[in-house]
């Protein structure tokens, strides 16, 4: 199934807003054996989304819209759609139901807007939405057109819940080979070394093999793919080269698929039952941020303390005076100090410190912008590391928390 992804919104044609939801309809239909044939993103205009119908419908199986049927007047999809399809609109009552209810649920009165987002084409399959306001519509011609909300989370309730168990019917009844993809995610060692390990591809790829490298702030991901018309036979062959990558770099790998650095590492904080703080100078609070991400993170994230003063790296860490005249607040001296006074005083198995010059101002030669320290505190050793992460601000920020996390992972790897 060749399926194209459409999105649709001025913000994001401007930069105003980044485009997630392709990123995340592409993996989701890659992962039930789907081919993405094109992304494209248009702006709030009826004319460029009809243009981009006529031609996407001679070219794939399968055309998966996003955006543009909020209730204002820039949000013309289900417009355009109708005009496309020569349909009507008619009165979803069940929507008409769940809107009242929602205003209800909120307080809020049901302005015309809002009722006229239950006026749906007569010729679409209506995919209810629990989550927001507005519903999706799927059209199942010759193509396959689905039409959903922006909003990332209602797009994605969706797509798991009705679009997605239908592509993977479709594709079942398929004949010939279909794309199967596995991830394996790999961290503390870059590119170039990690090819460097595997050696030549060619060696162990047959011809419907396929390895990618895949780099980021937080590692490299190896993505392995097949070709293959049954689904059993590919997996085993999925398994055959995690087997033989596995031996040639496995001392770098740390999870596979849709696992984080942060997923991994949390869950090996609950499964040793052991609690976490931090206290952050140059990360203003990232790190802790990060840890809140997951779901249940209160049964190992006690709290923490942004030091960006020295006065509060004192007052709150229990830094010294000594310490940050002698050596500075970007130190090894300090940053132990920092997190194991965030231990003490928060009562935690674990702390992490981060400080450093962000830049892109503040560097020296002895310490140059991009210079950080990080030291992790537990009940038996304090580990300080020093980093250089570049000139970029943002950049270096971001690293601060992947090596963070990172120094975590290791420490309770060796202790579980």
């Amino acid at each position: 199934m060749n399926i194209a992804i459409l999105t649709i919104g001025d913000e994001l044609c401007i930069g105003q807003i980044i485009n997630t939801n392709a990123a995340w309809l592409a993996q989701s239909c890659t992962d039930i054996g789907a081919h993405v044939h094109r992304h494209i993103t248009i702006g709030d205009s009826t004319t460029a989304l009809l243009n981009e119908l006529h031609v996407l419908s001679k070219e794939v199986d399968c055309i998966i819209m996003s955006g543009g049927l909020g209730p204002t007047h820039d949000d013309k999809t289900k417009e355009t759609l109708v005009s496309y399809f020569n349909d009507t609109l008619i009165l979803d009552e069940e929507t008409l139901h769940n809107l009242k209810a929602r205003a209800r649920l909120r307080g809020l009165p049901l302005n015309q807007r809002n009722i006229d987002q239950a006026m749906l084409p007569s010729q679409c399959r209506i995919l209810s939405n629990p989550r927001g306001s507005a519903p999706g519509m799927l059209f199942q011609k010759d193509v396959i057109y689905v039409s959903l909300p922006g909003v990332p989370s209602e797009l994605k309730g969706i797509m798991n819940d009705h679009v997605l168990p239908l592509l993977r019917s479709e594709i079942e009844k398929e004949s010939g080979n279909k794309p199967f993809f596995r991830t394996i995610l790999t961290k503390g060692i870059p590119e170039s070394a990690l090819a460097d390990l595997i050696g030549d591809p060619t060696a162990f790829l047959k011809d419907d093999d396929s390895l990618a490298f895949l780099p980021s702030y937080h590692g490299v991901r190896l993505r392995i793919g097949v070709l293959n018309a049954e689904p059993h036979t590919a997996q085993h062959r999925l398994d055959e080269l995690q087997t033989l990558l596995i031996d040639k770099v496995g001392e770098y790998v740390f999870g596979y698929g849709n696992d984080t650095l942060l997923s991994v590492t949390t869950e090996l904080l609950k499964q040793q039952q052991k609690t976490i703080s931090v206290v952050e100078s140059c990360t203003g609070g990232m790190l802790g941020s990060a840890f809140t991400q997951q779901s249940g993170s209160s049964s190992y994230f006690i709290g923490g303390f942004l030091t960006y003063s020295n006065e509060l790296k004192m007052v709150l860490a229990d830094v010294s005076e000594q310490s940050l005249t002698q050596f500075g607040a970007v130190s090894k001296e300090v940053a132990e100090e920092m997190a194991k006074g965030g231990r003490q005083r928060l009562q935690t198995d674990y702390c992490i410190s981060i400080t450093g010059i962000a830049g892109p101002e503040g560097g020296s030669e002895e310490k140059p912008i991009g210079t950080v320290w990080i030291a992790l505190a537990s009940e038996k050793q304090i580990i300080a590391k020093r980093f250089n992460f570049g000139n970029d601000r943002a950049i270096n920020r971001e690293r601060s928390v992947a090596q963070a996390i990172a120094m975590l992972y290791d420490d309770l790897i060796i202790k579980g």
